[in-house]
């Protein structure tokens, strides 16, 4: 049997297509954070192919979306619109 998997953007909702212009974010602890300030990070990746069936990424279509996650990420500690308790 095999799994057919399809990948949406995580931004805009667009379907991923054959082009290879998406990119991966994560957002990690990080562990050498001063005090007061935010203890996670956000990593962008290029798309890998293996990597990216892990439920830790977040997939991005291209260079705009992936700059909007950066951006969310930066002003409420999410990729998503509303951040995830």
């Amino acid at each position: 049997m095999a799994w057919d998997l399809s990948f949406s953007c995580d931004i805009c909702g667009q379907k991923k297509g054959e082009a290879n212009h998406w990119w991966m974010a994560v957002i990690e602890d990080q562990h050498c954070h001063e005090d007061g300030e935010p203890g996670k990070g956000f990593t962008l990746l290029p798309w890998n192919r293996d990597q990216c069936r892990s439920g830790r990424y977040y997939h991005l279509c291209g260079q705009n979306c992936s700059m909007q996650a950066m951006e969310r990420f930066m002003t409420n500690g999410s990729v998503l619109l509303e951040p995830v308790s």
